[in-house]
């Protein structure tokens, strides 16, 4: 009896908080655009800070595109508007993922949280420069 409303109760509390004891996540859970806001620095680009914002798409099947505008803080300060990245990703069962641009190789590792509302980033190039973080939240949920 103790088993049964042990699990009646694990049952309640994941429904309450919107989780599925059995949900994993995979590519198909990255899918339409986000809105994203990051910032980092650029050290060896000469930049001690800088700050994006702009949109990342997922189609679902590991590719994908991420357009924004970067604020180069620095001696001299500048703006880079709209720069398009195309982009391919992965997704692994713990909901974490990853996303590399496929001009530059830059890596970024990150989790996807509220059920796919929200991503969460670091940027992990090895060697660290440039270094940033981020956070996106969807704009919609199909191309």
């Amino acid at each position: 009896m103790q088993l049964i409303k042990a699990f009646a109760w694990g049952s309640l509390l994941a429904a309450s908080m919107g989780v599925s004891a059995h949900a994993a996540c995979t590519s198909a859970s990255l899918i339409g655009a986000y809105g994203f806001q990051e910032e980092g620095q650029f050290i060896g680009g000469g930049y001690p800070q800088f700050r994006s914002v702009g949109t990342i798409t997922f189609d679902g099947h590991g590719n994908g595109s991420r357009t924004g505008t970067i604020w180069y803080g620095g001696s001299p300060m500048f703006i880079a508007p709209g720069d398009t990245n195309p982009i391919s990703y992965s997704v692994n069962s713990d909901c974490t993922f990853t996303y590399t641009y496929l001009t530059s190789g830059e890596i970024f590792s990150g989790v996807i949280v509220t059920g796919g509302t929200k991503l969460l980033w670091l940027e992990t190039n090895p060697g660290g420069d440039p270094m940033r973080s981020g956070q996106a939240e969807r704009i919609r949920s199909a191309q």
